[in-house]
């Protein structure tokens, strides 16, 4: 299968077992890499500065997110937000691993790739239940469900 890779994203440093793009949220500062997890500070990163989770470039007006349906039907997202070229070459590169990838905790096999104008950071409010950050869009110009 033949992927188109946004060159940002093509700079990455790669995955040495997968052979994919490594996301800039999934590795932390001593170069440990959990492409089914997410480093707290990156995510921060993402929110504030408004770059993009996989590439960690700048986003421009528009910003695209990837999650499971669930979290399309909740408006809260756990991996930060992408450029839209980088969320279609994810759904193409990452999924078909088989493990779980992009802040899932689980394997998917239907996605929800959603674009919005905005966003904010949204913090655990306690210490039980899920304690990952999240990122609640504001309305959202288009949302397709993708089946891998």
């Amino acid at each position: 299968m033949s992927v188109t890779i946004p060159a940002d994203l093509a700079e990455r440093p790669y995955h040495l077992r997968y052979g994919v793009p490594v996301p800039f949220v999934c590795e932390s500062e001593d170069g440990a890499v959990d492409l089914g997890g997410v480093v707290k500070k990156r995510v921060v990163q993402c929110a504030l500065s408004r770059i993009c989770g996989l590439c960690g470039r700048s986003l421009a007006y528009g910003v695209t997110f990837l999650g499971s349906p669930e979290e399309a039907e909740a408006n809260l997202f756990h991996f930060p937000p992408l450029h839209r070229e980088c969320a279609e070459a994810a759904l193409d590169l990452y999924p078909r691993l088989g493990v779980p990838v992009l802040g899932q905790l689980l394997v998917l096999r239907e996605w929800a790739m959603v674009v919005t104008g905005g966003f904010e950071l949204v913090r655990p409010q306690d210490r039980e239940g899920d304690m990952r950050m999240a990122f609640r869009m504001n309305s959202a110009t288009e949302d397709v469900r993708v089946t891998r």
